[in-house]
């Protein structure tokens, strides 16, 4: 029963993270090196101080251009940390990550296989 507590409220908070931090990419930082970006998945370490936040891009083409979206993000990790601590109601977030999920590119090539394949 506490294990499906725990996963509960983990997954609560992972809600509550990826609403804010979308929030704070769309209206708060400004910079144009971003791009279209979306946040695919959000792991967060059992005592909260660890987030690890995976992005896409859908209107990239290749993993060379998602990297360059992420290195702003990166660099506005403090500013992005400030606002969550701000806003959300937890024990501090120490450290944000942002890795890029290349996932959708890699199906995207799958399919392209599959449709070329000749019988």
């Amino acid at each position: 029963m506490l294990l499906t507590q725990k996963k509960y409220r983990t997954q609560r908070i992972i809600k509550i993270l990826y609403k804010e931090i979308t929030r704070i990419i769309l209206y708060k930082l400004s910079n144009p090196n971003i791009g279209i970006i979306t946040i695919s998945k959000i792991l967060i370490s059992n005592d909260l101080h660890y987030v690890k936040v995976f992005v896409t891009s859908l209107d990239k083409n290749n993993i060379n251009q998602i990297n360059f979206s992420i290195k702003p993000l990166m660099k506005a990790t403090n500013y992005i940390k400030y606002h969550i601590n701000k806003h959300v109601l937890l024990k501090k977030v120490q450290h944000i990550m942002f890795l890029s999920d290349n996932s959708l590119l890699k199906n995207i090539k799958v399919i392209n296989l599959i449709k070329n394949i000749k019988y």
